[in-house]
């Protein structure tokens, strides 16, 4: 009987939230974005659900810990379709929470650098793989700050300058050599970022990819690095969003325990109450 009565409730939560998508999508209803933010599976005119997403997420933490201002920032340009929706993103997160938000584009300008070895997973990339057409793509740009060289040099001194806590990521940058450069961002003073950053990383699924060489590699060999500062995959968020998309298995977060903000209440647990039943 038990098991009835549970199938049973989850079938008609399924079914509301079926009902609220459908009322958001002929405009009957104003979304809440509220965490967990489901409405991002919603049709969508920017699209990059992972980008609007981790946003989402980055202002509510900022707003419920008393920021009024971060950055987000996306490693790995390339032609800058991405930045160019970060872009656009931020301005409707803006929008909906009072939170001010900058945005930050990295890359060489010229394309990947050279593979290094293995763990650079030369079979996939060559040197010089995705240019950037730049006047063409800062014509585009009406308030992202394109950052334009090596990331290992690029990177520290962002991260020494920045005054707008950085609070969510997008890592593109395809090498191994070149993710770990971009981490220096987590190795800076806690004061570049939020608590807990959330992060979207775009080569970890498919043929060649795997633990030991490319991002993961390079994230398994942060953690191995740093006691304090962990960067671990956000498990099940399929199922919390209630849908499974591929880019709910490429959101991580970064966790910096060091950081004097963290143990403070951000109110992301939105279950305050277990009745007994």
């Amino acid at each position: 009987m038990g098991v009835a009565i549970r199938l049973l409730k989850s079938l008609r939560r399924r079914f509301w939230v079926r009902v609220r998508d459908a009322a958001i999508k002929l405009g009957y209803r104003t979304p809440t974005y509220a965490y967990p933010f489901a409405e991002v599976m919603l049709k969508h005119p920017v699209g990059r659900p992972s980008y609007r997403w981790g946003t989402l997420c980055a202002a509510y933490l900022a707003k419920a810990l008393g920021y009024d201002r971060i950055s987000v920032v996306e490693f790995g340009v390339a032609g800058g379709n991405g930045l160019v929706k970060l872009e656009r993103i931020a301005e409707e997160v803006e929008r909906i929470s009072g939170v001010k938000i900058e945005v930050y584009g990295f890359d060489t300008g010229a394309g990947l650098t050279k593979p290094i070895d293995y763990r650079d997973l030369p079979q996939l990339w060559r040197e010089g793989d995705y240019r950037m057409d730049v006047p063409l793509l800062e014509s585009r740009l009406s308030r992202a700050k394109l950052i334009l060289g090596p990331v290992e040099e690029t990177v520290p001194k962002f991260a020494e300058t920045l005054t707008a806590p950085v609070g969510f990521v997008s890592f593109d940058l395809d090498l191994y050599s070149s993710t770990m450069d971009a981490f220096k961002l987590f190795e800076a003073n806690s004061k570049a970022f939020l608590p807990r950053v959330v992060c979207y990383f775009d080569d970890i699924i498919g043929f060649s990819h795997g633990d030991f060489s490319g991002e993961r590699l390079a994230i398994s060999d942060f953690n191995a690095a740093n006691e304090k500062r962990k960067i671990s995959q956000i498990y099940g968020l399929g199922h919390v969003l209630n849908v499974q998309k591929v880019w709910t298995d490429m959101m991580f977060m970064f966790h910096a325990f060091d950081h004097e903000r963290y143990n403070d209440y951000d109110e992301s647990n939105f279950v305050k109450d277990i009745p007994l039943e």
